[in-house]
């Protein structure tokens, strides 16, 4: 893969070219000459379109893991987390960064990269099944994927024009009266 800062350049290019012109402008051609670059020096650092992707996708999954890494770690109440962890991930999913990255298949990422991105994913859902474990949920990690299949919903409604405040405050209340409820059934 490329070095670091001549990576940065290209994930950069292929970025902008997505967001300005659509997924499927994306090609080997059109990103070399974004980079001012011949073809056969852009492959010098990436293997194929589909790399590039994938990289795409890795950063973000990096970047929104990292975030959340900081804003959680010196959180005491899990409660507390799971609340910051929901209005984090709306606001990402809602975000016009993530709605360009959201269209990139899953099934491009290329087989070597395939298990890096399944482990950054299975860490930022970590950062959720967690606290959900410590307050007492009986199968947390369905009750993440629920609620991140709730995430996108809402994200996909807020896309749409619905108000994000609104559709935040409602997201929490659902999830925060659903963790509720599943407590008291168990203590019950």
């Amino acid at each position: 893969m490329a070095t670091d800062t001549k990576r940065d350049l290209i994930i950069q290019a292929a970025s902008e070219i997505i967001q300005e012109q659509g997924l499927e402008a994306l090609t080997m051609r059109a990103l070399a000459l974004k980079l001012k670059i011949s073809r056969p020096a852009l492959y010098q650092y990436v293997a194929s379109r589909e790399h590039v992707l994938s990289e795409i996708l890795l950063d973000e999954m990096a970047d929104l893991s990292n975030e959340l890494d900081r804003l959680l770690r010196d959180l005491k109440d899990p409660m507390e987390q799971i609340r910051v962890w929901l209005h984090f991930s709306l606001a990402f999913m809602a975000s016009d960064r993530h709605r360009f990255v959201s269209d990139i298949p899953q099934g491009v990422i290329p087989e070597d990269q395939r298990g890096m991105f399944r482990a950054m994913h299975g860490f930022y859902t970590s950062s959720l099944i967690s606290p959900l474990a410590e307050v007492g949920v009986e199968d947390p990690a369905t009750t993440a994927n629920l609620i991140l299949g709730l995430i996108g919903a809402t994200a996909k409604k807020i896309e749409l024009g619905a108000d994000f405040s609104a559709q935040a405050k409602a997201l929490e209340d659902f999830v925060m009266a659903g963790i509720e409820a599943a407590l008291s059934n168990l203590a019950d």
